[in-house]
């Protein structure tokens, strides 16, 4: 199953399960935390706009645009739309109908870990710095090697039948060498670290936004208001611990470009 089919048949966006719920204020938390409280905004994996119209409600000037069609046509009937300065459907790693220096804030939530090569990972930075303006803002999820090898190890638990079950194993062992798992891969800090060395990104931080709640769900349901703050209140605490951030599932990334000169 490729992303398109991912995205069509479970309709991910549509989940309000709790962790989702706590996965966005954590998201917002850490927003409202680091990134200015005005400017131009682009959001190229804008789903069904949960960031996008928060950014245009907060007043900036929001530009939403995704890979998929379908989340673009479900934008454009929604009537908050029109807070928009413009909606676009295309790849983020080719966003050459933008100028350079066109955005202050580049936010991409969920399509870091849809890049399985180093080749597209650096493409797509390249052309999120190009579109930001000096000490412009980027910022992108991500997901965990640790998700990619405890997902599939799920997996191979949870398969009865014998042959089955050895493939799974074998896949595993797969997935543990290369950080990927059908279409999705895991980045390390070390290689966050890379890329922003390479082209010139400052580090604000790096956060777990769903830490190791694989098998969570249930438990998370069953939490009455007060558990559930008291929950939530965790997360934000530590979502920002590098051992938290270098093991959860999905985390954050938020840097910001650096002017450089002839010495950098």
């Amino acid at each position: 199953m490729d992303m398109f089919e991912y995205y069509g048949f479970f309709r991910e966006e549509d989940s309000a399960d709790r962790l989702t719920v706590a996965e966005t204020e954590i998201i917002e938390h850490l927003f409202d935390k680091y990134l200015p409280k005005e400017g131009r905004v682009i959001d190229t994996s804008a789903g069904y706009g949960t960031f996008a119209f928060r950014f245009a409600e907060n007043g900036y000037k929001v530009t939403a645009g995704d890979w998929i069609a379908d989340h673009v046509e479900k934008l454009k009937a929604d009537p908050k739309s029109e807070m928009f300065e413009g909606l676009y459907c295309s790849s983020p790693k080719n966003l050459s109908q933008f100028a350079d220096g066109s955005f202050d804030i580049l936010i991409s939530m969920g399509l870091m870990y849809h890049m399985r090569t180093r080749a597209d990972r650096e493409a797509f930075v390249r052309e999120a710095l190009r579109v930001l303006s000096p000490e412009g803002y980027f910022v992108f999820s991500y997901m965990t090697p640790m998700a990619m090898t405890l997902g599939q190890y799920f997996n191979a638990m949870r398969t009865y039948d014998a042959s089955n079950k050895i493939k799974a194993y074998r896949k595993l062992a797969t997935v543990e060498k290369n950080h990927s798992c059908d279409m999705f891969y895991g980045m390390t800090l070390e290689e966050m670290t890379d890329l922003s060395r390479e082209y010139s990104l400052e580090i604000i931080t790096v956060a777990s936004t769903y830490g190791m709640l694989y098998n969570m769900v249930d438990e998370v349901e069953k939490m009455d208001k007060e558990q559930f703050d008291k929950f939530l209140q965790v997360q934000k605490d530590t979502c920002e611990d590098p051992f938290v951030s270098r093991y959860c599932m999905r985390g954050v990334f938020i840097g910001r470009k650096k002017i450089t000169d002839l010495f950098d």
